[in-house]
């Protein structure tokens, strides 16, 4: 699904519940995607190969009080690895997947405040490979995968009943 105007939405709606928290002083934490997130200076490898797709940052301390709101990111000092390797950190609004607060309740301990779920959608989380992304923005391979995905679809749910022996035809 893309939607031009849904993303610059939830970016600016993701600047706001931040620049919010950091009025009121509330620490949060930050999910986003990984591939968009810019380190200066460049992290070690050592730190980078222990990344996943989805990074989360927690926003306290020196690193809330370093936080920076632009137009269309944040940015934040932050320390990295054993040897806490000084890093300033850059976030593109548009690649936050939730915004989360600590909260006091013993069984909760985070509450999403923002989530962008559509962020998910953009991450090779799935095993899809870049040639088949770029095939699906193709109209007619949509439609085609489309099709495809409904005989699937089709196929499974006709096995599933077959394999039934108590369904009678």
């Amino acid at each position: 699904m893309q939607n031009k105007d849904l993303k610059p939405m939830l970016a600016k709606h993701a600047r706001e519940i931040i620049q919010m928290l950091i009025q009121q002083n509330i620490h949060f934490s930050v999910q986003c995607n990984r591939e968009k997130v810019h380190f200066d200076p460049e992290l070690p490898e050592e730190i980078t190969k222990q990344f996943h797709p989805i990074i989360d940052f927690i926003l306290a301390g020196f690193t809330f009080e370093s936080i920076e709101i632009w137009q269309d990111d944040m940015s934040f000092e932050a320390g990295f690895g054993k040897d806490n390797f000084p890093s300033l950190v850059v976030i593109p609004f548009t690649s936050i997947i939730q915004i989360a607060i600590p909260t006091d309740n013993s069984v909760i301990r985070d509450v999403c405040v923002f989530m962008n779920a559509m962020n998910i959608l953009e991450l090779n989380i799935f095993g899809q490979d870049q040639d088949t992304k770029q095939l699906k923005q193709d109209s007619h391979t949509e439609t085609t995968n489309i099709k495809s995905e409904e005989e699937a679809l089709l196929e499974s749910s006709k096995h599933a009943i077959l394999s039934n022996p108590n369904n009678k035809f």
